[in-house]
């Protein structure tokens, strides 16, 4: 009986182990998750004018895959490959010093803190001229969401 009662214990406690893991997994996918989809609404808001012609052709594979980011590491690739298409003209000045970094960065970058910081870096970097107006009126909230304020 005892024998019975030890494994029966043992069960519980792997099943208790598991339910804990599942749960931090599904935890780290919902707070890596929001990434994608923050990138795809700044996204929406940048100007066609702003982007080369390339990115209308690739623009729906990307949309789809950057909303289905699971984690910090694909919203940082999707990130770095809406920027390249982006048009120097659209961003500010400043962002041809900081680039090569930031790129740099990018590609380092394993967190969601730190996607979340390089996507702020990126956005404060796009020129007003190349956002359009329902965008100036959504940042602020949106700025707070990618902080996590």
């Amino acid at each position: 009986m005892s024998y019975l009662n030890q494994n029966a214990n043992r069960i519980k406690q792997l099943i208790v182990v598991m339910a804990a893991a599942v749960f931090v997994l599904k935890a780290s996918a919902a707070a890596a998750g929001p990434l994608g989809r923050q990138l795809v609404e700044l996204e929406s808001h940048i100007k066609w004018s702003a982007v080369d012609n390339a990115w209308k052709r690739m623009r729906p594979d990307w949309v789809s895959t950057t909303a289905g980011c699971a984690g910090p590491e694909c919203a940082a690739e999707q990130m770095l490959e809406l920027e390249a298409h982006v048009k120097w003209k659209a961003v500010e000045g400043a962002w041809t010093k900081r680039r090569a970094g930031w790129v740099h960065d990018c590609k380092a970058a394993t967190t969601a803190a730190e996607v979340s910081a390089l996507l702020l870096e990126f956005e404060e970097n796009i020129r007003w001229q190349a956002v359009d107006e329902n965008w100036k009126e959504r940042r602020d909230g949106w700025v707070a969401a990618v902080k996590g304020d």
